[in-house]
């Protein structure tokens, strides 16, 4: 038993000395470290960076815009954010999600899933068993619906 106890001390001092190596490293790096955020609103979303010495910046969009609509369009095997998406909605309505933070974790008996089916009568909103949540049926990616469920889902974490 002394001898295991013996064996172990040198390797955590071992561990404990490479622990100390990285959060100096980290300290020395901290003058280079940025923060970024990201404002997801219902209708449109903004990313900032803040980097040390430098006054809070809004990040522009490829449209050289610093507010994004908040829009997804999920169409066979493409997918359009944002400024794309909004253009999409007037030839692919059903196939063009937004507002659909408010169902984010919502049950199929929750009030906000009967305004959003009353608001956007185009999209149909089905249950999953499994989350116990409503999700989206999307006929256009039939054929690739898993392909599309992780697309949104990528959109979702962003």
């Amino acid at each position: 038993m002394a001898d295991k106890v013996r064996r172990q001390r040198p390797r955590r001092r071992v561990c404990w000395a490479l622990v100390a190596v990285l959060l100096a490293d980290l300290l020395a790096l901290s003058d280079t470290l940025a923060v970024m955020s990201v404002d997801l609103g219902s209708e449109s979303m903004k990313v900032a960076i803040v980097k040390p010495g430098v006054p809070m910046e809004i990040v522009l969009n490829k449209e050289s815009r610093r507010k994004t609509p908040v829009i997804v369009t999920l169409k066979e095997n493409e997918r359009f954010f944002g400024d794309s998406a909004a253009s999409m909605a007037i030839k692919n309505p059903k196939a063009t999600l937004r507002y659909f933070q408010h169902l984010l974790g919502k049950q199929a008996d929750n009030p906000h899933v009967a305004l959003y089916q009353a608001r956007f009568p185009e999209h149909e909103l089905t249950f999953d068993p499994q989350r116990q949540t409503v999700h989206f049926q999307i006929s256009s990616c039939s054929s690739h619906l898993r392909k599309c469920w992780a697309w949104f889902s990528i959109i979702l974490v962003l």
